[in-house]
């Protein structure tokens, strides 16, 4: 156990010995640990019946972004063409994760992606070469800056093409 979780448990069976003496509710029993005073928690009135009309079709417009007109939900909507990308995340409470309209660039986008994943091993390879070389210094008095020089402008492309497959990935998910 960590020195936090011993804490917490000290803490916790400290509020549970309080509150066993006095009989008072976990909540007062643990401000009472942790030095804090607990104030009476006002109650919200209950809303009329038009207020409670108008939140509901809030939270419908929320989940639909526009809200359509009455006449409209009677008769059914036209089908609507996938045109880009849609990502739905929030639907009552449960993270889900749609991605429409990535049928037709998903085999373009995923041989972008090998191919520079494929790039960035053998540009790190070269590089890896070229710092044990100079390291050992393999190369001449002459060559040597030239080399380190060359090590610099490896670095450089090897991070923006690292940039660029982050962004790539992106879109994928």
């Amino acid at each position: 156990m960590t020195a936090a979780q011993k804490a917490a448990k000290e803490k916790f069976s400290k509020a549970i010995a309080y509150r066993s003496k006095t009989g008072v509710s976990l909540k007062e029993a643990f401000a009472h640990v942790y030095g804090k005073k607990v104030g009476a928690v006002k109650k919200k009135a209950a809303p009329k019946k038009k207020a409670a009309v108008k939140k509901a079709a809030v939270k419908k417009a929320v989940h639909k972004k526009k809200a359509a007109p009455k006449k409209a939900a009677i008769k059914k909507a036209a089908p609507k063409k996938v045109t880009g990308s849609h990502k739905d995340t929030k639907s009552h409470n449960v993270n889900i994760r749609v991605v429409s309209g990535i049928e037709k660039y998903s085999n373009s986008v995923l041989d972008e992606l090998n191919f520079l994943s494929n790039k960035i091993s053998n540009l790190e390879e070269k590089r890896d070469r070229i710092k044990i070389n100079i390291k050992y210094k393999n190369y001449s008095i002459d060559d040597m800056p030239k080399a380190k020089f060359q090590l610099k402008g490896y670095n450089d492309y090897i991070k923006s093409l690292k940039m660029n497959l982050r962004n790539l990935k992106k879109h994928i998910k």
